[in-house]
């Protein structure tokens, strides 16, 4: 593969794993409700494909890496490519979930995954802490101010994931560890969006750049992890006498729903007014909208409100035709990078006869 080819290759690229991931997880929680069998294939078909497109990425991505070592710097110097690395930690905590709930834990894969769930942590956090050194001594550029820059805080949230099935598996110590890890990652992830994201939020509104408007999708995903992190922290009792109650836990859920309704809306009226074509950046859409949907059924299992299966299917509706209109963009984009290869192949040779 040619070096200038390569050089399309950044950490957005893996947007396309995780949102086939998230795809995966509407038809989970579409099995889990109506018990249809083919909902569960349709699941598994997409993890495996999800989980394939993040081994090929990630195999083309280290090659560019070795290939082209100053590019590596571009996502050191760019606060959106170095957020975006944050979705390895993403994809492994997510995929190693499906993975438990397709094939189930054994000695092998419970030891196994216990060690990718503290590698991911320690990979998440340290990618939050280089995020952070980086916001405090860069020069920024003000089109680097969007909302990828929440995604490291958020991939160590999405530990809670992996944590639920192996805490069952294993208990005593080890689901101590990780309950505890989980707690520590609720706290990093929620107040670092409180300041991270009001970064983002003034950067979208006073730069105005297009390219980077589905990122907006990504405050939805992180009310939906708060979510889906409390009734977790309540389902467990592992650590001294941290508990919630479970009507703490409805309240509080419910009015992070309604700001997830809201924010979904806006981000709806956008997709709708001012689409974003030939761009990567699309991805962005799927895996916010794969936890808005996962929080939905949560606080519907908790109240049994049937106005929000209803409110389920128009999110899984909307992420299946997003995912869909994502990869229109990606060859759209690959389309367009490759024109301009050629353009710039044919002007050098051009300029060598002239």
């Amino acid at each position: 593969m040619r070096k200038s080819t390569l050089n399309m290759f950044g950490s957005e690229w893996f947007g396309m794993a995780i949102s086939t991931l998230a795809l995966s997880q509407i038809y989970i929680l579409s099995y889990g409700e109506t018990g249809n069998v083919w909902y569960n294939y349709i699941a598994e078909a997409f993890s495996i494909t999800g989980i394939i497109l993040f081994l090929v990425i990630l195999v083309v991505w280290i090659i560019r890496g070795l290939a082209i070592r100053d590019k590596v710097f571009t996502h050191w110097n760019n606060l959106t490519r170095l957020s975006f690395v944050a979705l390895i930690p993403i994809i492994g905590f997510v995929a190693n979930y499906q993975l438990i709930y397709f094939f189930g834990l054994s000695g092998w894969s419970a030891d196994l995954s216990i060690l990718n769930f503290y590698g991911e942590y320690l990979f998440a956090l340290i990618i939050g802490v280089l995020l952070g050194y980086r916001l405090y001594t860069k020069e920024i550029n003000p089109r680097e101010m969007n909302y990828a820059i929440v995604i490291p805080p958020l991939a160590i949230g999405t530990s809670v994931f992996l944590a639920t099935p192996l805490m069952k598996y294993f208990g005593g110590f080890e689901a101590q560890s990780m309950y505890f890890l989980v707690l520590m990652g609720l706290g990093i992830f929620f107040f670092l969006y409180i300041f991270i994201g009001s970064l983002a939020l003034s950067g979208h509104v006073t730069t105005k750049v297009h390219d980077t408007l589905p990122t907006t999708m990504l405050p939805v995903g992180i009310a939906s992890l708060i979510i889906i992190n409390i009734f977790t922290i309540s389902g467990f009792k592992v650590i001294g006498n941290i508990s919630l109650s479970a009507s703490t836990v409805e309240l509080v859920s419910i009015l992070l729903w309604g700001f997830e309704v809201w924010n979904f809306l806006v981000v709806l009226l956008l997709i709708l007014t001012k689409p974003s074509r030939g761009t990567l950046s699309v991805w962005a859409y799927g895996f916010p909208l794969g936890l808005f949907a996962t929080s939905t059924m949560k606080i519907f299992d908790f109240t049994s409100y049937s106005a929000l299966l209803w409110a389920f299917i128009g999110i899984s509706a909307a992420l299946n035709i997003l995912w869909v209109y994502a990869w229109i963009n990606t060859v759209s984009f690959i389309r367009s990078k490759l024109r301009e290869e050629v353009r710039e192949k044919n002007a050098t040779v051009s300029g060598r006869i002239e």
